[in-house]
């Protein structure tokens, strides 16, 4: 099947409509080179399958066999119609501004890649909302949500990657109006911080210690980890049956840290836990490679 893709440049504007082949009907509908010239002449402007049969030198049921095969995979669709002697024909055009076709194990010059890990939180047609701690004192610990500017750049990227099929919201843990169960959540910071993940700590397989200074503990390994460079990244269920991503450190940096993993470390974090292997939940720690005193890398530590 194909997928919707949208292209934005830098600033955020819409630049092309896209399809996205994402399965092996998709590629099907292109295995013929009749196929790929019908699809240059449609890019070109919308056309009759007459027209199309004069232009390539080939029969009208033939351009209409293979037309049907094409709007089947949603390579194409109606651009209007008109009756001819009679009978009512058809005209066709791309379904979108273009085709891609999307690897997402590999990212080279500029293109973003998310981590597969977001597939978890789109396959059930959810919408998605981005929960972000309050920048007010608030909740258990009076905590404030410092970390704002990250969830902007992880908001543009999943636009680009996954387009309309996504229906994104970004609020505050202190809105009245967030609702736990009519949507999927990407919760972002610990407890101290987010009052959405203090709900949720003592079920998580990776939970935050208040008693240590919130370092974080595995029920998975049995491991402490303590390093405010250090974060967890895990997929769980909330009460209301919703699926929760957790992207939060142990302080600040250990959150940046999630974020730098979500882009860097990528089909890693869509795979269990090795410790327990029912999880998907994961440590990582926040480096600092070219010494200038921000992370800029990350290692996987559990």
């Amino acid at each position: 099947m194909a997928a919707w893709l949208h292209a934005v440049d830098p600033d955020g504007r819409l630049v092309a409509r896209l399809l996205e082949l994402d399965g092996a009907g998709a590629f099907k509908a292109l295995a013929n080179p009749l196929r790929l010239a019908i699809l240059k002449l449609l890019a070109q402007r919308p056309r009759y399958p007459a027209e199309v049969a004069k232009e390539l030198g080939v029969g009208e049921q033939l351009v209409y066999y293979h037309i049907a095969r094409m709007k089947k995979a949603g390579l194409i669709e109606e651009a209007g119609f008109e009756r001819r002697r009679g009978a009512v024909a058809a005209r066709y055009k791309l379904s979108a501004d273009g085709v891609a076709i999307l690897f997402r194990k590999k990212t080279s010059g500029s293109v973003t890649i998310l981590s597969p890990i977001l597939d978890h939180l789109l396959s059930e047609g959810k919408g998605l909302v981005i929960v972000l701690g309050s920048p007010e004192p608030h909740g258990p610990f009076r905590g404030r949500g410092r970390d704002h500017y990250l969830a902007a750049r992880l908001a543009y990227a999943i636009g680009a990657s996954y387009g309309s099929k996504v229906g994104l919201d970004v609020v505050l843990d202190t809105d009245p109006k967030l609702n736990l169960s009519s949507a999927n959540l990407i919760v972002v910071g610990g407890p101290a911080a987010n009052i959405v993940t203090a709900r949720l700590n003592e079920k998580l397989p990776i939970r935050f210690d208040v008693e240590r200074g919130f370092a974080l503990v595995s029920r998975c390994s049995g491991k402490v980890y303590s390093d405010d460079n250090c974060g967890v990244i895990e997929l769980v269920e909330t009460p209301e049956g919703s699926l929760a991503l957790i992207l939060a450190g142990v302080h600040l940096p250990g959150t940046k840290a999630t974020f730098t993993a979500l882009f860097k470390l990528g089909e890693q974090l869509a795979e269990p836990n090795a410790y327990e292997g029912k999880f998907i939940a994961h440590v990582v720690e926040g480096v600092d490679a070219d010494g200038d005193g921000e992370i800029d890398d990350v290692s996987l530590l559990e």
